[in-house]
Formats: C-alpha cells, sequence, structure tokens
C-alpha cells in the first residue's frame, strides 16, 4: 500500500512524530518566511526600478556601451521578476486541475528569466561589437560624458544590490525564486561595477575608447554563462535529477530508527521542482496487521515530509524483499541496460573471433 498526503501543501505537515536518538528538522515557521521573502520581492522591486531610470538617464547623457549592458540587465530584471512573481503566485494557489500542486513552476520562471536575460545580452553584444568595428575599421570612436552623478547613481546602486545579493542568497536554499534574484543581484553588482569601471577608462583616455564596448562584451559574457549554468541546474530538477547520497542515507537512517521491525529495501529521492519527492520501499513482518503497518508507514511519511527539502513521501509497504523493479519504466530501463550490455558482449567476442581468424590466416601465409 501507498501513502501520501492530499494537497499542494505536504511537505508542510503540522505534525512531527519524536524517534528516540534521533533529531529530525522540525519544520520552520512558513509564516516568517513567507514575509522575508515578501519583503525581498518588494525590496528588489524598487531597487530595479530605481537602477533602471537612473542608466537610462546615464546612457542617455553619456552614450557609453558598457552602461547600456548594465541597463538591459536592470530592463530584464523586472521583466524577470515578474515572471517570478506569477510562478510564485500560481503556485500558492490550488487547483483541481493540478491535484499535486505546481510546485515545478518555479524551476520553469527561472528558467524563463534565463532567457530574457541572455536574448538581451546576445542584444548588447551586437551592438558593442558595432562600435569595435566602426573603431577600428571607419575610426569612428564614440564621444563619453561622464559626470560626477555617475559615479553617485553607480556607487549607490552597487550597494544595494550588493546588500539584496546577500539576503537573498541566505534564502536560496529553500526557494529556487530567491536563488533566481541572488543572481539578478549579483549580475548588478558586477555590471555596474564593470560599467563604471570601463566608461571612465574610456573617457579619461581617449586612446582607449575600446575598454568600454569590450567591457560590455565581458559584461554580457558574464550573465549569459551565468544564466546558462542557472538553467542547466534547473532542468535537472525538473526532469527528475537524484538527491545527494547524503540526503539518501539521512532519510534511510530515520526509517531505520522509526520501528524495530521495519526494514528499508530500496530508497528513490529525486527533485520533483525545487524540492525532492521520497519513494521508499519498506518491509514489515507478513502477520502484522493491516491498521499496524498502516500507521507505522503514515507515520514514517509523516516524519520524511517534516524535511524541508522534501516535497512529497510515498511509502510503500511489503512482506518480503523484491529482486526486480517493481514499476514498469524501471523494468523497461534495466531490460534496455541488460540488452545494451548483452550487445556489447557479442560484439567484443565477435571481434576477438575475428582476430584470432585473421591470425590464424597471416600464420599460414
Amino acid at each position: 500500500m501507498s501513502h501520501s498526503e492530499d494537497g499542494p501543501g505536504a511537505a508542510q505537515h503540522s505534525h512531527y512524530f519524536p524517534v528516540p536518538g534521533y533529531e529530525s528538522p522540525q519544520p520552520s515557521d512558513p509564516e516568517a518566511y513567507t514575509k522575508k521573502l515578501k519583503w525581498a520581492f518588494q525590496a528588489s522591486w524598487a531597487v530595479n526600478w530605481f537602477l533602471l531610470i537612473a542608466k537610462a538617464y546615464i546612457y542617455f547623457v553619456s552614450n557609453s556601451k558598457a552602461v547600456l549592458a548594465s541597463l538591459a540587465d536592470s530592463a530584464v530584471d523586472l521583466a524577470s521578476q515578474i515572471v517570478i512573481s506569477l510562478a510564485e503566485h500560481y503556485m500558492a494557489k490550488a487547483s483541481p486541475l493540478y491535484p499535486v500542486g505546481r510546485a515545478r513552476l518555479e524551476a520553469l520562471g527561472v528558467i524563463g528569466c534565463a532567457c530574457i536575460m541572455s536574448m538581451a545580452s546576445l542584444e548588447v553584444l551586437q551592438f558593442s561589437a558595432l562600435d569595435l568595428y566602426d573603431g577600428f575599421v571607419k575610426h569612428k570612436h564614440p564621444e563619453l560624458d561622464l559626470g560626477v552623478l555617475i559615479y553617485v547613481v553607480f556607487g549607490i546602486g552597487t550597494l544595494l544590490k550588493l546588500v539584496l545579493y546577500l539576503y537573498c542568497d541566505s534564502l536560496k536554499a529553500r526557494s529556487d525564486s530567491m536563488a533566481a534574484l541572488a543572481e539578478d543581484h549579483l549580475n548588478d553588482v558586477i555590471s555596474v561595477a564593470g560599467a563604471l569601471v570601463t566608461a571612465v577608462i574610456a573617457s579619461h583616455w581617449k586612446n582607449e575608447w575600446w575598454v568600454d564596448p569590450v567591457g560590455a562584451i565581458v559584461i554580457s559574457v558574464w550573465i549569459i554563462w551565468r544564466w546558462v549554468s542557472l538553467t542547466y541546474s534547473q532542468v535537472k530538477k525538473i526532469v527528475g535529477y537524484s538527491a545527494p547520497p547524503e540526503f539518501v542515507k539521512q532519510i534511510e537512517d530515520l526509517a531505520h530508527a522509526h520501528h524495530g521491525n521495519l526494514a528499508v529495501d530500496c530508497t528513490r529521492a529525486y527533485h520533483f521542482g525545487s524540492r525532492y519527492n521520497v519513494e521508499m520501499e519498506i518491509v514489515l513482518p507478513g502477520d502484522m496487521t493491516v491498521t499496524e503497518s498502516h500507521d507505522i508507514a503514515l507515520e514514517l511519511q509523516h516524519k520524511i515530509e517534516a524535511f524541508e527539502d522534501v516535497e512529497r513521501a510515498f511509502i510503500h509497504v511489503d512482506y518480503r524483499r523484491r529482486d526486480s523493479p517493481e514499476h514498469k519504466v524501471e523494468r523497461m530501463l534495466l531490460e534496455a541496460q541488460e540488452r545494451e550490455e548483452q550487445q556489447a558482449r557479442l560484439e567484443k567476442e565477435d571481434g576477438r573471433g575475428l582476430i584470432r581468424q585473421l591470425a590464424a590466416q597471416n600464420s599460414l601465409v
């Protein structure tokens, strides 16, 4: 039999069953954490609007391509935050069309942000490459005009973004949305600082005009690389990447301590969005009543779902260990792997036979 909590909030179960000698994590206060998330979103929204307006003005008066790269970063910051906010909104709403919730929307939202960021950075790369072509081939050097206001605005912006990055980074372990916001803020810190340095060099040393578009290219490549890396990690979570062995061992240790007659047959823990689904097959005595085995499995399920990293837990009870997988997909994958291994052995044996045949023919000659 298999047990699981109904509804999208199964991982935040309010009951906790203590295990002697084992300290399983207590669920943290979801209301306090929600307030922190809300503050992070609101503060990020306000700072992004401030930087967007400030950078637009600075680009208008300075004509710096590095500032343009940073401006594009701020513009897509706002678009990305809208995507993340929509994902958070729909994740929090229950719907009969999504009986187990929409947790994977968070990872999809992060991937959407990455696409927006990367496309904007590619546009800046194109403009900067054209500036380099005009400068080196046509000898048309861009004019840069920097004032004191630029240093003040960029200094304030960098400080605000650094504070927000540290705050969001402290929350990203439990939220991929916070990881995306932290990435936004870190990219802004790098892009603002880089834009300021390259623009200052290009404006004070006229022969070094190329530093500004090159700086824009470096900033854009940096942003694309960071978002591609983040996208790769999110894709693995959507596909169902395995949980680390340390986490699986922790779950199995919890199960072993749960009941004296319980034995763990196998455990599968894999990503279901930002958190894990846990499938555990346990063995209980065959003469145990359904009532007893059900209660043991249900309490174990609640303990596992008390972990903040767990989305849902499924406990399957059996009276003996099984040598073969019980699910169709696993059986098909195992059979396909066995066929490939058998084919490889046959090809290897055929190759050896051919070598022996050729060697025999050569000896006759």
